[in-house]
């Protein structure tokens, strides 16, 4: 007897502990966690950017593209103000130089469909041959289909330059006495054009 009530004893204090302890154990609660500083910068974007499609302009927007500033750079003559006009199917913006010297040094861009890319080639080689300046020259990797012309005529350079690119066409034309016109400088002003809008 007195083992059975030592074991009930035993059991009932087992029970007992067992009453107190909670039967669902629920979150904890704890303090915020610190994150350490650190001085790293964040880590650079190895994503390609998206580059914009340059949108092809002509007339105005075109010509307010490049300051008179920036034509006079060009040239390397100072100009005046530019005008902008249509010729035919064209819009051309035009810079002309200050000093009216022998040789008027011009800046012009000029922009039409590219449907019209042939009838303009034929156009400027013919004004430029008409002025002596025959050395032609394809303008490769410049729009899809391009050539300059010109020369310098009695210490006067006379350059043109066409491009079709993407169903447009451009052409420029760098001219007059002490400019820096040239077959470089009138493909450099294409790419730049071009690049532009």
């Amino acid at each position: 007897m007195r083992y059975s009530v030592l074991l009930l004893a035993g059991v009932l204090l087992v029970a007992g502990c067992a009453a107190e302890e909670p039967t669902t154990y629920g979150p904890t609660v704890a303090g915020p966690t610190k994150k350490p500083k650190t001085s790293a910068p964040a880590p650079e974007s190895t994503l390609p950017e998206v580059e914009k499609p340059v949108e092809r302009v002509t007339g105005g927007p075109l010509c307010s593209r490049f300051s008179t500033a920036e034509i006079s750079r060009q040239l390397g003559l100072e100009v005046r103000k530019v005008v902008v006009s249509k010729n035919g199917p064209y819009s051309v913006c035009t810079w002309r130089t200050v000093k009216a010297v022998e040789g008027e040094g011009v800046v012009t861009i000029t922009r039409g469909d590219g449907s019209l890319y042939s009838a303009f080639q034929q156009q400027v080689v013919a004004e430029a041959k008409s002025k002596k300046a025959r050395g032609r020259k394809e303008l490769e990797g410049v729009g899809d289909v391009g050539f300059a012309i010109g020369a310098s005529v009695s210490g006067i350079p006379n350059w043109y330059a066409g491009v079709e690119q993407g169903g447009v066409l451009t052409g420029v034309r760098l001219s007059g006495a002490g400019s820096k016109a040239s077959v470089g400088t009138i493909k450099a002003f294409m790419i730049e054009v071009l690049a532009r809008g």
